[in-house]
């Protein structure tokens, strides 16, 4: 079995069941600098380091003296220019290591340093194909070049495009400035005399804005209308609100939230020029969701449209159950991540 080590700052929750389904069938061990996560139905094991800061940059303590001692077969690492430490490790690791991310940002610089650092040898994995485009013009060798869709992995996951009582719009993230969700409101308020009056707006999550979208709900008169659930992380529990969900919304911001819609089969609607780290490119407009334009009355257009056309809303929702299935499941994603570390072991 081949001796694998991920490089992370932390461990995410959403990332466990890849390195779990890793653990199938690699020895697979997170060296990272957050909390411990591994519990009794974990397969992986970790090593947490403490950090060093120096300025901007961030360096996991001992490192390289823990990869030495462990003698891994195959190292993955984040390539993240902050994290100077996993860059450090690469240069002495060179001939072991795959390098992980979205890869490509809008800063030129940035992205002349990384495609700079990956001609050096090592392959790529990116979160999108737009990343491999864009690294390939940079003059990197695109047979290092690897495309592997992030994900949100969905235990049990039903197709709720088939549950006849759909009844709301629903958004599932924080609360935070980034997701525009006072925009989602007011287009809400703007559409109430064209739709359903039992149509609701749900909101799942807790965040810095959460008491000022209260208030402006009452404000805009609609509060009765707009039910705030709070965080909700159990997935049985969220597929409930997907089984009634005639769409789900994030204006602002296009992260996992939209995986996990398409995963329950729901449409998702975003604006084109939203906050992504690459997640928005699994919307394929007018097929399992919508791009609207960066303005409220696009945004209203595309929540008129479906809730005033069930049928279609459970057609696109069909279509985004199967394009998951498809390309989104953490099947594919490990199995990318095993064809690549075959290459380097």
């Amino acid at each position: 079995m081949v001796k694998v080590c991920i490089l992370q700052n932390k461990v995410l929750h959403y990332r466990k069941p890849l390195y779990n389904k890793l653990s199938e069938t690699h020895d697979l061990t997170i060296i990272h600098s957050g909390d411990p996560t591994v519990g009794v139905d974990d397969n992986y094991r970790e090593i947490i380091l403490s950090l060093s800061k120096k300025g901007p940059f961030l360096i996991q303590k001992k490192l390289n003296k823990k990869l030495k001692e462990e003698n891994f077969d195959v190292i993955i690492g984040m390539l993240d220019l902050h994290w100077i430490g996993i860059i450090n490790a690469f240069r002495k690791f060179k001939e072991k290591f795959i390098w992980w991310g979205i890869g490509v940002s809008e800063k030129e610089i940035g992205n002349k340093i990384r495609a700079k650092i990956i001609k050096k040898g090592a392959p790529m994995i990116f979160y999108t194909k737009e990343g491999v485009e864009a690294f390939s013009k940079l003059g990197v060798n695109k047979t290092n070049l690897f495309y592997c869709n992030n994900t949100f992995h969905i235990e049990n996951r039903i197709p709720c495009f088939r549950h006849d009582d759909k009844k709301s719009i629903l958004f599932v993230g924080s609360l935070d400035q980034r997701k525009q969700n006072d925009v989602l409101l007011k287009a809400f308020k703007n559409i109430q005399n064209s739709i359903h009056p039992n149509i609701y707006l749900e909101i799942i999550g807790g965040g810095l804005q959460e008491e000022y979208l209260k208030k402006l709900s009452q404000d805009l008169q609609i509060e009765n209308n707009v039910i705030f659930h709070g965080s909700i992380n159990d997935t049985g529990k969220l597929e409930d609100f997907y089984k009634t969900a005639i769409c789900s919304v994030s204006f602002g911001q296009a992260g996992l939230a939209v995986l996990q819609s398409l995963g329950y089969g729901v449409p998702f609607i975003t604006k084109r020029n939203a906050i992504s780290g690459g997640e928005k490119n699994n919307i394929k407009d007018n097929f399992n969701g919508y791009f609207c334009d960066d303005s409220i009355k696009s945004l209203e257009e595309k929540l008129l449209l479906l809730c005033n056309d069930i049928p279609l809303a459970k057609a696109l929702g069909e279509n985004a159950f199967n394009y998951y299935t498809q390309h989104c499941t953490i099947e594919n994603m490990t199995n990318v991540f095993s064809n690549v570390i075959k290459l380097r072991s």
